[in-house]
């Protein structure tokens, strides 16, 4: 063997996986377990030797080598969609798929879509979460301040709740509104962005605020250090809620609570679709909108822009009629301001017409 040919094995594919971001490496050695335990109880092998075998009848019969592969993979699918959902199922195949081809077992999109068969998806329309239903779930959290101010936070501003529960003081901007500079490793996508919160929420914030020092979780009270973790304590807390205010209707097909910490960010996505349109929408919350790369907003902008939606995230109504005023005293002091200005114009001109009767006056000797 060559010194720089270096035997492919688990082992080292797992050693790999140390650079990619921890949720990614998580859900492929979850998809190499379980793909361990295939070729244990099915073959009575190790991945590793059934991918060797392949390869060594790839060069014997390229055709049989195809129709063992898929049979296979096949026989995986089956056994695993008993106790997998289908969406589910499809994430780990994918992960197997990247698992085997650093083997060599290279699988084409084109035979998976014709050799191999899936269980089907079942989809139900995604319940809207409706403003008397956000106002039950906040007005519940009355005496836990940090989780009223978290899911104003999420409903307001689109953070995901994993992003949330790990944003500290220092990551505030204190502007017209709160801004929260949300930092690469926070996000699902590595990609840090800004975001901004409603007057609502940072009122709830500030309560509180001053107590924290700058290096502490703003958005999530209690000792644990693993954000996973902790988006998995709120969600929980979310379900105990929903339970107690008798919104804890499900889905029939999966039995999923219609109403999750998802869908505060699908709330805040959908008025700022309705609003601004889709590429507002998509940047605030951290998606790749269309043509995102060519559409680059200032923090200004996307400020103004903001402030202009803001009416259609808060949760009291006490809340948009402040806002209602705020907006009827910037129209009327830039109305104010439009006025004096054209004042100041308009004597500017009688002023400058007067100097000009003057002149032509002595001119004319008659004065």
């Amino acid at each position: 063997m060559s010194i720089i040919t270096k035997e492919k094995s688990t082992t080292k594919y797992i050693e790999r996986l140390q650079s990619v971001p921890e949720n990614t490496r998580q859900n492929k050695e979850n998809a190499i377990r379980k793909f361990k335990e295939f070729c244990k109880k099915h073959h009575n092998t190790t991945p590793d030797e059934l991918c060797k075998e392949l390869l060594v009848m790839k060069k014997q019969n390229e055709e049989e080598y195809t129709n063992t592969l898929y049979d296979i993979l096949q026989d995986w699918i089956v056994e695993n969609s008993k106790t997998i959902n289908p969406n589910s199922l499809k994430t780990i195949f994918s992960n197997i798929r990247s698992y085997i081809y650093y083997f060599g077992i290279k699988t084409d999109p084109q035979d998976i879509k014709h050799l191999l068969l899936f269980p089907r998806i079942p989809r139900e329309e995604k319940h809207p979460l409706k403003h008397t239903e956000l106002f039950k779930i906040i007005n519940d959290q009355s005496r836990n301040l940090v989780r009223k101010a978290l899911y104003l936070a999420c409903s307001s501003s689109g953070m995901r709740i994993g992003e949330a529960v790990q944003i500290r003081k220092s990551d505030l901007e204190f502007k017209e509104r709160i801004q929260i500079n949300i930092r690469p490793e926070y996000t699902k996508t590595q990609t840090g962005r800004s975001v901004f919160i409603s007057k609502e929420c940072q009122d709830v914030l500030e309560e509180y605020l001053e107590n924290l020092e700058s290096g502490d979780i703003i958005f999530f009270k209690g000792k644990s250090k693993n954000p996973k973790i902790r988006a998995s304590n709120e969600a929980r807390r979310l379900r105990e809620c929903l339970d107690r205010i008798g919104l804890d209707k499900k889905y029939g097909s999966s039995k999923k609570y219609k109403i999750s910490s998802h869908s505060f960010r699908a709330f805040f996505f959908t008025q700022a679709v309705r609003k601004h349109g889709e590429n507002y929408a998509h940047r605030l919350t951290g998606h790749g909108g269309y043509l995102m790369q060519y559409d680059r907003m200032t923090d200004e902008e996307k400020l103004k822009m903001y402030i202009e939606l803001e009416s259609e995230l808060v949760v009291f109504d006490i809340s948009k009629q402040d806002l209602e005023i705020e907006k009827l005293k910037i129209q009327q002091n830039k109305e104010i301001k439009e006025m004096k200005e054209q004042m100041q114009s308009l004597q500017s001109q009688l002023a400058n017409q007067g100097m000009e009767i003057l002149k032509k006056l002595q001119q004319n000797g008659k004065m």
